[in-house]
């Protein structure tokens, strides 16, 4: 009889490759996703301007970044105190402040696959790919905002939710901490975040299979709720919504568009023709190759990975639902919101192919084939995307390394600035000595102006009623992916030769 202990014997060999195989391809998978969202990670390519806004104020003093920086804004403040740890520890420059949010990215993926280990090796590779090659995880991995945050304890806090409903044994005490632990984070990451982790705490509760039992729900929902009270008291809400006045959604579709571009870019109504040509051959693939399951009894031979998929369809559908009643009322949808979203995806994609175990061998092997080729389909899409994050989206560096260069602020008092939060571009890329605030009393556009202007975001739909009124004035912009934003207007007569330096004439 063959020994399985014996390191020569074909049985143990076949018993360690099946032991220890899952586990590398799982980490192979991870460092792939890992290296495809840190290419240029490295290159020190500008902010743009909420990346200023973030950095400026974690530069800052603890009691400055409390009062004039935190208080005021309509975010929680978990990743500006710690990106203000990690400024500490490893400066301010950009590479430095985006692998903080890469390191985060990267312990969202090894989330994903601890939580989804122990239940087959193709339900934690599935789940792994989807987040892994989702354009928002790769954009965001290297992105100086909190959105890598949100992504990371979202799957925390799935993951451990998903992991109760089996009721772990000894286990069971430490999940109920993660749980609890990772909704009051998500909760003190933004405040889209709160309101899918109170959609979260509302289903587990009605289920009834996260919680021992539906009273122990409260404290938790208590102490969510603690920051948004405390901050409303401290700081006008009505102060704060004035922040997102900017966001303009159409509702329904408006709302559904935002929800797909940032969790099924291949869903995407704007992908164009070709793109939906592609969505509806794989569509159709995978209906085809799935059909079987919707067959009566079908799904009741996998039951528990049914009740998973069922809670976690539940709670995405709750939640677009709320979100598409808000929309209307207070616009808060954008699609960079909804990486909160994406791990409940990701995980379903995982429990979906484990649902798939009665489909027999040809139709999983096919169905396989296809979720392969939409995964390299989003791959792809999420690597074009970064690579117009790297543009960069808007250069300001540019800008202020042209205006430096020349000496064109510093040798009277100063250029007038205006369109953005001056303390959020001073020191950063400007100096305290080149920027001065414009008179909020008197109307840009209709202004003579005295000395150069540096306009941003805001300042850029003033800029024809600018030029009409100072025809001595010539404009030029910082170009980047996105449309320009950032632009000087200078006198024609300056030698300064701003297209050497890389700017363009303004259209």
């Amino acid at each position: 009889m063959a020994d399985p202990t014996d390191p020569s014997d074909p049985t143990h060999l076949k018993h360690l490759s099946s032991r220890w195989l899952p586990p590398a391809l799982s980490a192979l998978l991870i460092l792939f996703c890992l290296w495809q969202a840190g290419h240029g990670l490295g290159e020190a390519y500008s902010y743009w301007s909420d990346e200023l806004w973030s950095v400026a104020a974690s530069r800052s003093d603890w009691g400055i970044l409390v009062r004039d920086w935190l208080l005021p804004d309509v975010h929680p403040p978990l990743y500006q105190i710690l990106l203000k740890l990690w400024i500490g520890a490893f400066g301010d420059g950009e590479p430095a402040t985006r692998s903080l949010s890469f390191l985060i990215a990267a312990l969202g993926l090894v989330a994903a696959a601890v939580c989804s280990s122990g239940r087959g090796a193709g339900r934690r590779l599935f789940t792994v790919a989807f987040l892994g090659t989702s354009p928002s995880f790769l954009f965001y991995a290297q992105e100086t905002r909190s959105y890598a945050l949100s992504l990371t304890l979202s799957t925390l806090m799935l993951g451990t939710a998903l992991l109760l409903r089996q009721r772990t044994g000894r286990h069971e005490a430490t999940l109920r901490w993660g749980f609890g632990i990772s909704c009051l984070l998500l909760s003190l990451t933004h405040y889209f975040s709160l309101i899918f982790v109170v959609v979260v705490l509302a289903v587990a509760t009605a289920e009834g299979t996260v919680f021992r039992s539906r009273t122990d729900a409260i404290p938790l929902l208590l102490l969510v709720m603690l920051w948004p009270l405390l901050h409303a008291l401290l700081s006008p809400p009505a102060q704060n919504l004035t922040r997102i006045d900017w966001i303009g959604v159409t509702p329904i579709s408006g709302t559904i568009t935002q929800f797909l571009a940032g969790t099924l870019p291949l869903l995407d109504p704007r992908q164009g023709p070709r793109g939906l040509l592609i969505l509806i051959g794989l569509v159709g693939g995978i209906g085809a190759a799935t059909f079987p399951l919707l067959k009566p009894g079908a799904w009741s031979r996998r039951a528990p990975a049914t009740g998973e998929a069922r809670f976690l369809l539940t709670l995405i559908i709750t939640f677009v639902a709320l979100i598409l009643a808000i929309d209307p009322v207070r616009p808060l949808s954008q699609s960079r919101y909804y990486i909160v979203v994406l791990p409940a995806l990701a995980y379903l994609v995982g429990i979906g192919w484990d649902i798939s175990v009665g489909l027999g061998r040809v139709r999983r092997i096919a169905l396989a084939s296809l979720l392969c080729a939409a995964l390299l389909l989003q791959l792809r899409i999420g690597t074009q995307h970064l690579a117009v994050k790297q543009g960069p989206l808007e250069n300001h560096k540019l800008l202020a390394s042209f205006v430096a260069e020349r000496d064109l602020c510093r040798k009277g008092e100063g250029c007038w600035s205006s369109g953005w939060f001056l303390a959020a571009l001073t020191n950063t890329y400007f100096s305290s000595r080149e920027l001065m605030a414009f008179d909020p009393g008197t109307p840009l556009a209709e202004t003579r102006l005295d000395r150069p202007l540096l306009g941003f975001r805001r300042a850029y739909p003033k800029l024809k009623g600018l030029m009409a009124n100072n025809p001595t004035m010539a404009c030029w912009e910082a170009p980047g992916s996105w449309k320009a934003t950032s632009f000087i207007l200078l006198p024609r007569t300056s030698p300064a030769q701003p297209a050497r330096h890389g700017l363009r004439p303004c259209p």
